[in-house]
């Protein structure tokens, strides 16, 4: 056999196999005995029928057993003569037998990327030195109360920022119902006995519940929202529709009074303990995003420092996977199709860049490992499984099974070990620690 590799791309490449005349025809005597044993040919008892009639009766599928055994032989010989790692076998040409003559044929593989893995001991890095300070904590509290808060009816005031309102209301908007615009959505032109939390943010309707501050029980006033241009519902973005609503009730948020509802979730004895508690917590919290942080800075160092092609059928296959993910959390979020469909150019783009990246660094962290000899032990394995058991709420073997149904264990296997070579890498690392706040975008 001999089989000469012709080089398509960085990652890709085309091996032309050929057996000779003879070599294709040694497997003849062999098929030809195979079929003898098998043929029922009237007349005959099985097994005991003429070569040569065999050969008239079962010509056709002796040449397509002969192919396929020099194709797979072929293939995987090529493979281990020149030491290919096939991540994807994209495209087979039609190979024929026919007695006396040659038999080639060709296959077009994806390969690894070849590359060298710049210097990754000593990478710069700065970080936050993680602290918590006397605001956060008694800000957690506060939230953590306000969690607990009870809604009760008021009369006498007016609606607040903050209060539960009660309404009816109705829209317009260039003449035409809300509902007519937008019929889909029927709850943005028409309600009656809506309850809405008086906030500036994450509001159904924007601006709607802060224009009836002020309001009391049984007014009704009049109040204009600006769709944004980017609004979820296609019909209404960038609109500006008039509602006429009436105050129906209003609750105000009740706190408790003290901690004492926050002790025994803690497990603590007193408010002094509380705040201990959620001062560890928290120290906890943001240790792991200062860690992650810097995870995140190496890997980008490591990508931006090396040059590295990655398979394209790999990052094809990942980058629809990407996409098939973003459609479905925007469809559970409500999302229209249609406005979807409108932004489809960009997701794609948005996640064939995310998938070439994390493609990138999962080769650069092999190579790392390989380099340091990281491996996976038994228990790093069972403690990931533990992990993953505990948030699907299933036990250890459960969780074991399923990735072995679903052939996953090595995968995970793989992941907690570049996981471990980005440890690795972070250890080495030299970091400038700065008590400066973190920057927000």
């Amino acid at each position: 056999m001999k089989c000469i590799v012709e080089e398509l791309g960085p990652c890709r490449k085309k091996l032309n196999i050929e057996f000779t005349a003879e070599e294709a025809g040694a497997d003849y005597g062999d098929a030809l005995k195979g079929f003898t044993k098998a043929a029922r040919i009237p007349g005959f008892r099985p097994g005991k029928a003429p070569a040569a009639m065999v050969q008239r009766h079962y010509g056709k599928e002796i040449a397509e057993e002969i192919r396929d055994r020099l194709v797979a032989r072929g293939y995987h010989g090529a493979v281990e003569q020149h030491k290919l790692d096939v991540v994807e076998v994209l495209d087979l040409t039609e190979a024929k037998y026919v007695a006396g003559q040659p038999l080639t044929f060709s296959v077009t593989v994806d390969v690894p990327p070849q590359f060298e893995v710049p210097s990754y001991k000593g990478i710069a890095l700065t970080g936050r030195k993680v602290e918590v300070k006397d605001d956060e904590v008694e800000g957690t509290l506060k939230g953590m109360l306000e969690r607990q808060a009870k809604f009760e009816d008021v009369t006498g005031r007016a609606v607040q920022k903050g209060d539960l309102v009660q309404v009816d209301y109705v829209g317009t908007s260039d003449g035409k119902p809300v509902t007519e615009l937008a019929p889909e959505a029927a709850g943005l032109g028409k309600m009656d006995g809506y309850w809405m939390l008086i906030e500036e943010e994450h509001a159904l309707l924007p601006g709607l519940g802060m224009a009836l501050v002020g309001a009391a029980i049984g007014e009704t006033k009049q109040a204009a929202v600006k769709f944004p241009a980017d609004f979820s519902r296609k019909e209404l973005a960038g609109k500006t529709a008039s509602y006429t609503v009436t105050v129906k009730a209003i609750r105000e948020r009740k706190l408790p009074g003290n901690y004492e509802s926050l002790l025994k979730p803690f497990g603590v004895e007193n408010e002094e303990k509380l705040r201990e508690r959620i001062r560890k917590d928290l120290q906890t919290l943001k240790e792991n995003q200062e860690q992650q942080q810097r995870r995140n800075a190496a890997a980008k160092q490591l990508l931006d420092s090396t040059k590295i092609e990655v398979p394209e059928s790999v990052v094809q296959r990942e980058t629809q996977s990407a996409v098939y993910d973003v459609v479905s959390r925007n469809m559970q979020r409500g999302v229209a199709r249609e406005e979807i469909e409108s932004h489809r150019g960009e997701i794609f783009e948005a996640a064939k860049r995310s998938a070439v990246d994390d493609i990138k660094l999962r080769y650069i962290l092999h190579k790392i490992a390989e380099a340091e000899a990281v491996e996976v032990s038994a228990a790093d394995l069972d403690a990931e499984i533990q992990r993953i058991a505990g948030q699907q709420r299933m036990t250890p073997q459960q969780a074991r099974a399923a990735l072995i149904k679903n052939e996953r264990l090595d995968g995970l296997r793989d992941a907690l070990r570049r996981d471990k070579a980005l440890d690795f890498v972070l250890a080495q690392a030299q970091v400038t620690e700065t008590t400066e706040p973190e920057q927000k975008s």
